[in-house]
């Protein structure tokens, strides 16, 4: 059974385009199958990640990948407060 998982992560922030131009130029060598989009609503980073479950790895592979922006935000926005 071919299965899709979706996550979305929503976070505001003072400086959305700036930030997002930052978290950007990560997106990129993402593990095949897997597809991100990052976006600026108002002052709100959304980040969707995206992939068709075929095994238990892809789960894995979608997991590091959140977890790698979720360091990468964190990294921007320690730089952004001081």
């Amino acid at each position: 059974m071919r299965q899709e998982l979706i996550v979305n992560v929503k976070v505001r922030t003072s400086d959305c385009l700036n930030i997002l131009k930052a978290l950007k130029v990560d997106e990129v060598g993402l593990p095949e199958g897997i597809k991100t989009s990052i976006n600026c609503i108002n002052d709100e980073i959304n980040y969707t990640v995206s992939a068709v479950v075929t095994d238990p790895k892809v789960t894995l592979s979608v997991w590091n990948t959140i977890d790698d922006f979720l360091r990468n935000l964190k990294a921007v926005l320690l730089v952004e407060d001081s």
